[in-house]
């Protein structure tokens, strides 16, 4: 039996990276106050862009696995720019507990994280769709 299709292999991955997220956005407040606003580090990580492939060139398996590396990268992009909000969001309360407005620095810089993220997340649609489409172009059946 091939290992990519054992039943309720792609749920446990799921739990376990939203198990991680979780642990680390609860962490994220706890390590800001122990190392103070000054010295405060993001988190959250960005995820790497998949590979390119040229679909004219590509195999079947190769398609399927830049697919796959494309769906993957979306969805950790889209954990990663709620990683972010939630940064921002611990920043402000914290802030506001303090009786301070939040730096406006701090949420210009996450906001252009977030923004670029999101780019990052339709330049991979937008290359997977056009490799698949020349893909199949070259491979007619």
């Amino acid at each position: 039996m091939d290992v990519r299709h054992w039943p309720g292999r792609k749920g446990l991955s799921v739990r376990v990276k939203l198990l991680i997220a979780a642990v680390l956005l609860a962490a994220g407040p706890v390590a800001h106050l122990v190392t103070g606003p000054a010295k405060a580090q993001s988190l959250c990580t960005e995820p790497t862009l998949p590979m390119p492939v040229d679909g004219t060139a590509a195999t079947a398996d190769q398609m399927r696995a830049v697919m796959a590396a494309a769906r993957e990268f979306i969805a950790q992009s889209g954990l990663y720019q709620e990683c972010l909000q939630k940064e921002v969001e611990g920043a402000k309360a914290q802030a506001a507990s303090a009786g301070q407005p939040i730096d406006p620095a701090v949420e210009t810089g996450v906001h252009a994280k977030i923004d670029a993220s999101k780019k990052a997340q339709e330049r991979v649609g937008v290359t997977v769709n056009n490799a698949l489409a020349a893909y199949k172009n070259s491979h007619p059946n």
